[in-house]
């Protein structure tokens, strides 16, 4: 573990980038920073003070690593921020975002200042100003990073990267939701829902809403938690949301949301006869709603789609509260097709700080290659994944 605060202001790092550079290894140490940039800068939700402290507190301690977070400054400004925590994995030290699979979009956070003098750098420049920052590592992997946020082009973009696995799926709500109904082809879509909701009230009052206080999110929360671990059981998948730490952080989410205008987790459901059918997760951050996760009930009303009739309530919903983009985050699924018309490009990049460091990054991207190959290779990709859920249901000896 390093101290608290790990300053790297030197002759050598000044000679090699336009800022002075810290890592902490507490949000807290930079709180105040922290918030600055998070109310003028570019960021995601994702990076936002509150979701990564909640993370550090309840989650990191379980994966085993400690925060090293990279604090950079203009002029004795904030200019950045890089939410990042090392790791072991086998020998070397690896530095990565902060919140795993839970953190959809890895930007880290940028004054305008910054983004201006990091487009300036030579990648052997950002190379050696983050190895000075984290000095305890060997190497970076930086996955899942937008090529491009709001306009800007990822700071990082400099580093050595590769598409990764996955994208992300948006699309444009500020013209309201006949506009994005007239866009997506939602005429038949309304239709379909107005007749589904049609059946579910024949079983009983149908109720469709964001959860209005901590109990009832709970509630929420803690059905989202039972039918996913089903879900997934039956799919013979991992379940990353069954991570020690896991379920403490998204309640600490909510309890935090809960005087914020723009929440980081606000649970919205739909309930017929009094009992939870569908719910959906959701945070906001300037006007963009990132979609985190749902699940419904596979019940008697299974065949009405309750996950579909949330969503297309939701969307509307969200139009009518003056949200401008509606974020269904990252991985494929069929049902984004039907709404977004904006895809996230991502990329995964890499900086080595020690020999040890190149060895590890090159490991990691020839099984990316390789992994990449057999999801070409349609047979091959099924077999793999038929393996991985026979042994993932496969109990314990």
């Amino acid at each position: 573990m390093t101290s608290p605060l790990n300053s790297i202001s030197s002759p050598t790092a000044a000679q090699s980038a336009p800022f002075d550079v810290e890592m902490v290894t507490t949000p807290s140490a930079i709180e105040g920073e922290w918030r600055q940039l998070e109310a003028t800068g570019y960021g995601t939700i994702f990076q936002r003070y509150d979701w990564v402290d909640a993370y550090v507190r309840h989650v990191l301690p379980h994966e085993k690593a400690w925060p090293a977070i990279v604090l950079g400054k203009l002029h004795g400004r904030p200019a950045f921020i890089l939410p990042l925590a090392i790791s072991r994995v086998g020998p070397a030290r690896v530095a990565k975002w902060i919140g795993g699979n839970h953190s959809g979009y890895n930007f880290g956070l940028w004054s305008a200042e910054a983004v201006a003098a990091m487009s300036s750098m030579k990648r052997s420049e950002v190379e050696r100003m983050l190895a000075h920052a984290l000095s305890d590592a060997d190497c970076a992997v930086l996955v899942r990073m937008p090529r491009i946020l709001d306009g800007v082009v990822q700071p990082l973009a400099s580093l050595p990267r590769s598409p990764s696995a996955t994208e992300g799926y948006a699309f444009d709500i500020a013209g309201g939701f006949e506009a994005v109904l007239e866009k997506t082809n939602g005429a038949g879509r309304r239709r379909g829902v107005r007749t589904k909701e049609r059946r579910m009230a024949k079983v009983g009052t149908l109720h469709y809403g964001a959860s209005e206080d901590l109990t009832q999110a709970s509630a929420a929360l803690d059905f989202f938690f039972e039918q996913k671990a089903l879900r997934l059981t039956e799919q013979g998948k991992l379940n990353s949301f069954a991570e020690p730490g896991v379920l403490d952080f998204f309640r600490e989410l909510l309890e935090r949301s809960l005087t914020m205008d723009e929440p980081l987790l606000e649970m919205t459901e739909l309930s017929v006869d009094g009992k939870l059918r569908a719910v959906r997760a959701a945070g906001i951050y300037r006007g963009r709603l990132n979609g985190y996760f749902m699940t419904f009930a596979k019940d008697e009303l299974v065949s009405q789609s309750p996950g579909h009739v949330l969503l297309f309530k939701h969307i509307e919903e969200c139009c009518e509260r003056g949200i401008t983009t509606y974020d269904l985050g990252v991985g494929y699924e069929e049902y984004k097709t039907h709404w977004c018309d904006i895809i996230h490009e991502l990329d995964d990049a890499y900086a080595a700080f020690t020999p040890l460091g190149s060895a590890m990054i090159a490991t990691i991207r020839l099984g990316q290659a390789v992994k990449a190959r057999m999801r070409q290779n349609k047979f091959l990709w099924q077999r793999l994944k038929t393996a991985q859920a026979y042994l993932l249901r496969r109990p314990s000896e």
